[in-house]
């Protein structure tokens, strides 16, 4: 299916005006040609944020090819944030009990499968098409609609008082980006997929005096923070993103992973069309 695809895996953190780093980030790239990368976000201010959010990226499995396998990656991440101070799942605790040790965003691929993307609470994922065009991002906290109605320590939607999180419907991509949409992105012009934690939305929209992403119907993503020449490799991305936030000043610890999804005749039609410097090459999966 995806038998000439490329991939190139890049990520960047930074601490912001906190006095730690919450945030985590994963990647893997296997040798049959299957990764997984992940960025999760520690809560701001609660106790053991950056130990949850560690213990879920960890968690994860280094090949995730459907949505049976990613509800149980999430089942996984969950299981293990909750493991580290079982005592914080009692209600007499306050709200420490009720909300999340962490948020989880989880972008898999398989050769075979193509494109997962899975979230959970405000850190999100954004589809970017490398030659331009319309993208896609989820929803922060999103619901059943989303591609995961999942909490990372959370209680069950039901609210009742159990905190264990049974397999669940994933939809691989869901009704709004179908499969062979995002199959015809990277056949055609490459796909840019970008993980990041909650800090670095406000600088970015600040930047580009946004309201919010998805207020220009020609560009329902990040594409408009991102200038074709700095699209050619997962680097340029994270930097231009990373440098923007920065410029404009971090309020919050900051982490962005990007994945650059290109096959072969993607590849050639990009580089012609480029604007300065020569195309990457991204590695071969």
């Amino acid at each position: 299916m995806f038998s000439n695809s490329h991939v190139d895996i890049a990520t960047r953190a930074e601490v912001g005006p906190r006095d730690r780093q919450e945030d985590r980030v994963r990647e893997v790239v296997n040798p049959d040609g299957s990764w997984v990368m992940a960025v999760a976000d520690g809560l701001g201010g609660h106790p053991f944020g950056d130990e949850a959010a560690q213990a879920a990226v960890d968690a994860l499995p280094e090949r995730i090819s459907s949505s049976v396998e990613m509800a149980a990656a999430f089942d996984a991440a969950n299981a293990a944030a909750w493991g580290l101070h079982p005592e914080m799942r009692s209600p007499s605790e306050g709200l420490s009990s009720v909300i999340a040790l962490t948020t989880l965003v989880v972008a898999a691929w398989t050769p075979q499968g193509g494109l997962l993307v899975s979230w959970v609470g405000d850190s999100m994922a954004f589809l970017v098409p490398i030659g331009g065009g319309s993208g896609w991002h989820s929803t922060p906290h999103g619901g059943p609609m989303g591609f995961v109605s999942r909490g990372i320590g959370m209680f069950r939607a039901n609210r009742d008082d159990s905190y264990e999180l049974p397999l669940g419907h994933l939809e691989s991509l869901s009704d709004d980006v179908p499969a062979a949409r995002v199959e015809a992105w990277i056949h055609e012009q490459g796909l840019l997929v970008v993980l990041a934690s909650d800090g670095l939305f406000d600088p970015i929209l600040v930047a580009h005096d946004r309201g919010w992403f998805g207020d220009d119907p020609d560009d329902l993503s990040l594409g408009f923070a991102l200038p074709p020449d700095r699209r050619e490799s997962a680097g340029g991305v994270a930097d231009t993103l990373m440098d923007t936030a920065q410029l404009v000043g971090l309020i919050d610890n900051t982490t962005i992973a990007v994945a650059r999804i290109t096959d072969d005749r993607a590849a050639s039609r990009v580089a012609r069309c480029a604007i300065g410097g020569p195309s990457h090459t991204a590695a071969e999966v």
